[in-house]
């Protein structure tokens, strides 16, 4: 099993959610954050809009899903990204569940 998270602009949680659906993947949750990194570093991620750039609300989808089903989603996003701005895509992150109760 695999958990997924996907970030982007407030305005793709539709998008999220159309992906989800026409991969039968159940979204657990979503949230709505300040994309922006906090810290005063100016070390700021290239991908993501940093605090020296005005903050960007956006959402952050969560699911459980299956091996196969996580990998299809991750290749659909890396050939069709999903994005407001081309220059700051959704992102996703892929993380392995060891163990649910």
């Amino acid at each position: 099993m695999k958990l997924l998270a996907i970030m982007g602009h407030e305005e793709t949680r539709l998008q999220v959610k159309r992906l989800f659906q026409e991969h039968q993947v159940s979204m657990i949750s979503s949230m709505d954050i300040m994309g922006c990194n906090c810290e005063k570093s100016g070390l700021g991620q290239a991908w993501w809009p940093t605090d020296q750039m005005v903050g960007t609300y956006s959402s952050l989808c969560f699911a459980i899903l299956d091996d196969e089903k996580a990998a299809a989603i991750m290749l659909e996003l890396e050939k069709h990204p999903i994005a407001v701005e081309k220059d700051f895509p959704a992102r996703a992150f892929l993380m392995h569940v060891e163990k649910m109760v």
